[in-house]
């Protein structure tokens, strides 16, 4: 065989070897693709093989060794427990608001044997919320069982079955979201505990980042802020969980509640307004409204809540002891009376009881040594209830008194060292540094008051004393003429403005003022300092002392009348006299150690 034979015989095994090798891969491979099930989908194949070749003869391999093959990598991502729901349903269900938890579940409905596992527990999960977050809405009915629900689906429920005991089960790291906001239900616990606050707001907050507008999460992130005081980042959590064209109880509720809680009561009155006229016989609604006006000052409609409130409930103690605080506001003594009566029965030793009974024992029973004796044992059985403390600083600055051995300085103070800013704290010591001759200190703490906005109108008035004390006749008479000009039907401010005209020596103008008003039909207690103040116009001593004796006949308990005439009397060296006015001035003031000593002082002269 030459070498052209040879190359052509050696170039022809070679193709019948390539045709053959190719004919048994083709045949593995459609051996293969016929009956290897789908990993993916947990099928068989519905491919079918292509018919070899007439001409060739295949044999198909008995077996194929795929140790070495690579796998191939799936490109769908493993299917969460609520994946088989319509994404549109459980974008409304994460919202959860009452109306979007009804719009999902509609798109939802079915027979209930239709219902799958994962439909069951949301709608389950969703019904709850309905029923422990948005009570006063209308719940769901004909809810899916769930009885036989067991693994993951039970898990979301045992969830909130443990939030709801007040046990916050940290799922922390989750890309469920319900998983991870589930847990923060137990911020609607009545639990004390207050440990799980940083993992509930960090729970709330990943749930934000996958549902921004989750209503259920943003009103969970208020109330938690709301436990936690943080009132400012309350309301702007609840503004983001309020919906458009929706009215939810609960949202604006506790949206009011945190408005008065900050002091913009006309905000939350706005609130209330809208809650009243569809909840008209809410109670929670009533009682927020009427401690809202209360604070405003607005007492007839804080009146008018309460009552309604204790139409519903008459054994509501709570607001028994409520609406007896309305009439010691406005002076209704005998009707203050008669319910802490009532409520003494039951909590006789209550601190905001033992507070209004102090109040009443002073300005009604006109008795400061029972008033002082009540509000010592309110500090003792309550030594940090700022309300009484400050109570206390009151009755000691304004009657030179000492409250469980301390003067109203020390009292304040009490107060003032953690909040150097109170208001009322400022107040009693400016007053009670006053009445000790302190005026430089009284000064001082008094311009620090007047830099607030919101001081009260006797911090102005006691300001003008403190100048007057201080010689600053310029300035008494500056702060005097502005509070008349802008409240000149007020009788304290008139009796202020005629006071600073005449020590500032204004005494034709105050002489004028003071005949026009008794002209009139004065009160006996405005006709009384009328006369009192007209006693200081005269050089006359006859004519003074008929004026004071004038002024006491209106009111024989104006102890500045009654210390004037001892005053006079016991410049005129006439002891006797002057004690017997002195006597009385002490019987009204038994616990200002001022009189107190010149009493005893006066006692040594007649010995």
């Amino acid at each position: 065989m030459n070498k052209v034979q040879k190359a052509f015989t050696f170039t022809a095994c070679i193709s019948i070897f390539l045709i053959t090798a190719f004919s048994v891969l083709l045949g593995c491979q459609s051996s293969s693709q016929e009956t290897m099930p789908n990993a993916e989908v947990g099928v068989h194949s519905t491919y079918a093989p292509q018919k070899p070749d007439a001409v060739t003869t295949i044999t198909e391999p008995s077996q194929v060794d795929l140790k070495d093959a690579t796998p191939v990598k799936l490109g769908r991502k493993t299917q969460s427990y609520f994946g088989s729901i319509d994404k549109t349903v459980l974008q409304d269900l994460e919202i959860a608001s009452p109306s979007s938890i009804n719009r999902g579940l509609n798109k939802m409905r079915k027979a209930a044997i239709e219902y799958t596992e994962s439909e069951r527990v949301i709608y389950n999960i969703s019904s709850r919320i309905m029923s422990e977050v948005w009570s006063k809405e209308n719940q769901l009915v004909n809810v899916p069982a769930v009885s036989q629900v067991s693994g993951l689906g039970a898990s979301y429920l045992a969830i909130m079955d443990s939030a709801k005991s007040g046990i916050f089960e940290n799922r922390k790291g989750e890309k469920d979201f319900f998983l991870t906001v589930l847990p923060a239900l137990v911020i609607l616990s009545s639990t004390e505990n207050t440990g799980y606050y940083a993992d509930a707001e960090t729970a709330l907050l990943s749930g934000l980042k996958m549902k921004p507008d989750s209503v259920l999460c943003n009103y969970l992130l208020g109330k938690l802020y709301e436990k936690q005081k943080q009132y400012e980042k309350a309301v702007a959590c609840f503004e983001k969980a309020t919906e458009p064209g929706t009215t939810v109880f609960e949202v604006l509720y506790e949206k009011a509640a945190c408005l008065v809680a900050l002091g913009h009561y006309e905000a939350a009155s706005s609130i209330l307004d809208r809650l009243v006229i569809q909840f008209p016989s809410d109670v929670q609604v009533l009682k927020l409204y009427a401690n809202a006006t209360l604070l405003m000052g607005d007492f007839p409609r804080a009146e008018l809540y309460a009552s309604q409130v204790l139409q519903q409930n008459p054994s509501d103690l709570e607001f028994v002891l409520f609406r007896a605080k309305i009439f010691v506001e406005t002076g209704e003594y005998l009707k203050a009376s008669s319910l802490l009566d009532v409520y003494a029965k039951s909590f006789p030793t209550q601190h905001e009881y033992l507070l209004l009974r102090a109040k009443l024992q002073k300005e009604w029973n006109k008795n400061l040594t029972v008033a002082i004796s009540t509000i010592e044992k309110a500090l003792s059985l309550y030594p940090d209830d700022e309300d009484i403390i400050l109570y206390a600083a009151q009755l000691a600055s304004e009657t030179g008194s000492r409250v469980s051995g301390k003067t109203g300085v020390q009292l304040a103070e009490l107060i003032l060292k953690d909040d150097p800013d109170n208001v009322k704290g400022l107040q009693y010591s400016v007053q009670s540094l006053y009445n000790e001759g302190r005026y430089s200190e009284a000064y001082t703490l008094s311009k620090k008051l007047l830099g607030d906005k919101a001081v009260p109108q006797r911090a102005v008035l006691m300001h003008t004393k403190v100048c007057l004390a201080m010689h600053y006749n310029d300035e008494a008479w500056k702060y005097a003429a502005s509070l008349y000009e802008k409240n000149s039907d007020n009788i304290e401010i008139i009796q202020h403005y005629i006071e600073v005209m005449i020590k500032t020596g204004r005494t034709q103008s105050a002489s004028k003022l003071i005949n026009s008003m008794l002209s009139g039909t004065p009160s006996a207690n405005l006709k009384s300092f009328l006369f009192y103040e007209r006693s200081f116009l005269t050089s006359n001593e006859g004519t003074m002392l008929s004026d004071l004796r004038s002024s006491l006949i209106a009111n024989p308990r104006n102890s500045d009348a009654l210390f004037r005439m001892y005053q006079i009397y016991y410049g005129r060296k006439d002891y006797r006299k002057a004690q017997y006015y002195l006597k009385q001035v002490v019987s009204l003031n038994p616990n200002d150690e001022k009189y107190l000593r010149l009493n005893s002082e006066l006692d040594q002269l007649l010995k």
